[in-house]
């Protein structure tokens, strides 16, 4: 037997390291055989997506900065050279993708031309860094990944929801609001005692006069509009609010699980079906678009109400609440609470999955607190702030 060959018959097997087989013949592969170069005159024939990022512009500045996320289910639409449109919704990473080719031509960009993409915010939203619309000429390009580039890309579109402080008080009720500079303005009050006032980011004072009386709110309007539980005076006697703050955003809870029930205990509640997610575990764009701090949301288990109880009185503050999916825009998040088995709030409050709200609670010292939908649609949850005694 020679070294480095095996005879097994009329067969003859070679080591195959390094070895070519051409026309029955072996022989050892060169750098040409393994690394090709591309004829690049040609056309690749493939496919590339041409895109546009739309983000939260939290900080309202009209900047993609640190701290600005991604926005899903924005919808783009796309202008074609022959005057046909296409619409696209972005993804959970922010963009709008249109695909493009030369030589595929079911595809949304496949001739050179003119282009222009315009970003449709949601209803109560508006763009911050004035380019609602953008354009661009598109060439011919043999050899790139779809043989078409454009001549200039798009930039960064941020949105950032209208801020507002709304709510429902008394029929007949009058209602002032002093801003963060010192003026004061009455607000309109609808029939059914339904309110909402333009705001600006910053402390505000919420006074309400009915019967000769006047209950006076403190709130602090941030990066979302804020919705005020009801001025309906079944809150009890006046207290003050008990000492211990907490803000849970359900990021520290989870360390190896994408999704995980929130068990008793954690920031010193108990818990009935609720679950903390990472915002991005899911497909919905809600629970994207209403996570504020972190990368974890909560969200109540298969669309059924959920709770936050404890044998000591604790006073709810106020959480950030949206709709989990888009099919659920407009659902109606119903919140209750109780002292012992005595009723003490209800309140119910419109959710969207483009962004969400600020829920003002101001519940003093109750026991349980229910939160759940009309329509068992999953709320998602964030920044949910509470304060308990010693």
């Amino acid at each position: 037997m020679r070294r480095g060959l095996f005879f097994l018959g009329a067969l003859v097997v070679a080591p195959a390291i390094g070895l070519a087989m051409f026309c029955d013949a072996a022989r050892a592969g060169g750098a040409k055989d393994y690394y090709p170069k591309r004829a690049w005159g040609a056309f690749n024939g493939g496919q590339m997506n041409t895109s546009i990022l739309v983000f939260r512009d939290l900080n309202r500045n009209g900047v993609y900065d640190l701290g600005d996320r991604p926005m899903p289910h924005v919808a783009v639409e796309l202008g074609k050279p022959n005057g046909d449109t296409a619409m696209r919704w972005t993804n959970a990473g922010g963009f709008a993708n249109f695909r493009m080719s030369v030589t595929q031509r079911d595809l949304e960009v496949v001739d050179p031309g003119h282009y222009s993409f315009r970003v449709v915010p949601p209803p109560g939203w508006s763009i911050t860094t004035g380019n609602a619309s953008q354009e661009s000429d598109y060439v011919v390009s043999p050899g790139s990944p779809g043989d078409m580039i454009a001549r200039a890309t798009t930039r960064p579109v941020g949105l950032a929801p209208d801020l507002t402080i709304s709510g429902a008080v008394a029929a007949g009720s009058r209602i002032s609001l002093t801003g963060p500079d010192g003026v004061t303005a009455a607000a309109s009050v609808e029939p059914d005692g339904w309110f909402s006032a333009p705001a600006t980011p910053g402390e505000w004072l919420v006074d309400v006069s009915a019967d000769g009386a006047t209950q006076r709110r403190k709130i602090v309007v941030g990066d979302a509009p804020v919705v005020l539980s009801a001025f309906s005076g079944n809150g009890g006697p006046a207290e003050e609010p008990l000492p211990e703050q907490h803000v849970v955003g359900f990021d520290d809870l989870l360390t190896t699980s994408g999704v995980f029930e929130i068990p008793s205990g954690y920031g010193g509640l108990n818990w009935y079906n609720l679950v903390a997610m990472h915002q991005r575990f899911t497909d919905g764009p809600g629970y994207v678009n209403t996570t504020m701090s972190g990368e974890f949301i909560a969200y109540n288990s298969s669309g059924h109400p959920a709770q936050a109880f404890s044998d000591k009185p604790f006073d709810f503050e106020g959480a950030y609440f949206g709709a989990g999916w888009n099919d659920a825009e407009g659902e109606t998040l119903v919140l209750k609470a109780w002292r012992g088995d005595q009723p003490a709030y209800e309140d119910q409050v419109v959710l969207s999955a483009s962004g969400p709200v600020y829920f003002a609670a101001d519940y003093m010292r109750i026991t349980r607190l229910e939160i759940r939908t009309q329509h068992h649609w999953q709320a998602a949850i964030d920044d949910f702030a509470y304060r308990t005694g010693p």
